[in-house]
Formats: structure tokens, sequence, C-alpha cells
């Protein structure tokens, strides 16, 4: 009976398990809490962009920001010799090695549509909020179950 319950509970609204007691932490923190120190910070930018983008301008970026603020400023890193581990760890997004659902979701979500399939939840503006509509740890599959319209995912 555990385990059927289980299933049934991942299968529910996206936060349905951290409210019943289950161990998802979503979002990680509290997004209305974040400094400014915190969306530079590279312990902390990569967390920010997937779990509340608004919260330090990362809306655009699918998820898949640069943990190190310089990366930009020396591309010649992305293919250098004994630098890979460091630009897959601190420069995912400028030297293109973000995952590709990341990818993926940011491009399907920004497509333009003439009608998108309305939410099956009450909750999606405030999961939007919190960055559900961006949050990879999301299937594209679960964002448009729940939130398709205010997702903007056709």
């Amino acid at each position: 009976m555990i385990a059927l319950i289980s299933l049934i509970l991942a299968f529910l609204a996206p936060q349905a398990q951290a409210v019943i007691g289950g161990d998802l932490n979503f979002p990680r923190l509290n997004c209305a809490t974040i400094t400014n120190s915190q969306c530079l910070s590279a312990a902390w930018r990569t967390i920010i962009a997937t779990d509340c983008p608004s919260a330090c301008g990362f809306c655009n970026s699918g998820g898949c920001v640069d943990a190190v603020m310089d990366c930009a400023n020396d591309r010649s890193i992305c293919t250098g010799v004994g630098m890979q581990d460091f630009v897959n760890t601190y420069c995912q997004r400028t030297c293109n090695r973000c995952a590709s659902s990341t990818t993926r979701s940011s491009v399907i979500s920004s497509a333009t549509c003439t009608s998108y399939i309305a939410d099956s939840s009450t909750n999606c503006r405030n999961w939007s909020t919190n960055g559900f509509c961006t949050n990879t740890f999301y299937t594209l599959a679960q964002r448009r179950s729940y939130c398709a319209t205010t997702c903007r995912i056709c």
C-alpha cells in the first residue's frame, strides 16, 4: 500500500511530496531572500538559476549559467587542454556545456503558440514564481501536464 501511495505521489502536483513529507526539497532556498552577493557567488549561481531564476535575472537562461562570472572574458578556456573539468563545472553557458534537456526546454518554452493547453493546477502561478517552468528537475512532460499555459509550452 505504501509503495502505491509513493507511486501516486510521484505523479501528483510537483510539491505534493514535500508537503506530505517526502524528501523533495524544492525550491532549495527561499527565493525572496536571495541577495546580490548570492547572485554573484559560484556556490549559489547554478542553484539560483534552476530554482529561482527571476531573483538574479536568469529567466532566459533555462537554468544554465556560468558559476564563475569571468568565463566569457577568455573563451579559449573552453577548448584548453587541462581545463575541461573546470569549464564543465564552472563555465557551462559560455562553453556550451549545458545539459541538452536544459537547452531543449528553454527553446520549447519560448516558442510562439496560437493557443496553450490549459493549466491543470491552480498552483501554477506560485510554482512559476519559484522556478517550476525552468527547473530541469521537472520534465517537460510534467511542466506541460500541470502548467502549460503559465510556462508557455505548446
